[in-house]
């Protein structure tokens, strides 16, 4: 064990602080070194796996730098406090301030190692799971062919933006369809269908405002984007910068070139609403109308 593992050695002492970084270097650990609580807090970072924290520090003790610790790498780390404290109500003080262990000095090296290899173990499956929840957090809200939003999150982003929309501020909703998509796969084959929804999700996130706008799929090969603080001129811009750079593309799978184009309804809302479920329903619909429109006027256009 050791290999890629970050121990942070916080102690004020210069002789116990280099026997014990030595120790863990020798036993392959990657240390950051601190001679005090300020430098402890200065040198947390995420990455950090085991924290050795002495107790009685200059500036910022031991308690807060284990705060400090816990705060930053989300609970992962595991902390040892070391002092040479050692009255019963010290440990408790120490374990419900934050730390996960207790060592007094003189430190034990072989006992210290044994900690380190507890420890490590314990942060490594930490982040193991804190890894599991997000990639199922991840696979509970996007789509798993485009990556995008899926209709839940796409539901959930929409009623927030509605929530927090002030006086003067607009929101839009792009709703967007590809044209004859079903011709796309009963002639190229399903797999070349979801090749070209997924070169049609890319496109239009490389047409939207990156961190501001919201690409969603909405179902089949209708997606969807939010455009938040946005008027009816600038969605209608985004919409028609959307169209015409899919009418341009070509999809390549496998021998084929495969174009496509999409039809867009777009619809906005002014200010905040009472009723936010209901505004929710009722921009759908008017986003949904606009889209039937722009079908049923030939397609490969925009409509709001």
């Amino acid at each position: 064990m050791g290999d890629g593992t970050v121990v942070l050695v916080a102690e004020d002492d210069p002789v116990s602080r280099e026997i014990m970084t030595h120790l863990l270097e020798r036993n392959g650990y990657q240390t950051v070194v601190a001679a005090n609580g300020y430098e402890a807090m200065e040198a947390i970072t995420p990455e950090v796996d085991v924290a050795l924290v002495d107790w009685m520090m200059p500036g910022v003790d031991g308690v807060e730098v284990c705060r400090r610790v816990n705060e930053i790498t989300g609970g992962v780390a595991y902390t040892i406090m070391i002092t040479a404290r050692a009255e019963k109500s010290d440990i408790v003080h120490a374990l419900d301030s934050g730390a996960d262990d207790y060592m007094t000095k003189p430190v034990n090296h072989q006992e210290l190692m044994a900690r380190v290899r507890s420890g490590e173990r314990l942060a490594r499956r930490e982040r193991e799971l804190a890894r599991a929840y997000a990639e199922a957090q991840s696979a509970a809200e996007h789509d798993p062919l485009t990556g995008l939003m899926n209709r839940r999150s796409f539901d959930r982003e929409l009623s927030r933006h509605l929530c927090e929309l002030r006086e003067e501020e607009s929101l839009a909703l792009l709703m967007i369809d590809i044209d004859h998509f079903k011709r796309v796969n009963d002639h190229f084959g399903h797999q070349a269908g979801d090749q070209v929804l997924r070169e049609i999700a890319r496109l239009i996130e490389r047409e939207v405002r990156e961190g501001t706008d919201i690409v969603a799929r909405y179902g089949g090969e209708e997606l969807v984007v939010i455009a938040p603080q946005t008027s009816s001129h600038c969605a209608l811009e985004i919409a028609r910068r959307v169209r015409r750079r899919i009418a341009r593309a070509r999809v390549e799978v496998e021998d084929d070139l495969i174009s496509v184009t999409v039809s867009i309804g777009v619809a906005i809302l002014n200010g905040p609403a009472d009723d936010v479920e209901e505004a929710v329903r009722l921009l759908i619909e008017e986003a949904d109308r606009r889209l039937y429109e722009a079908k049923h006027a030939g397609r490969n256009r925009v409509a709001a």
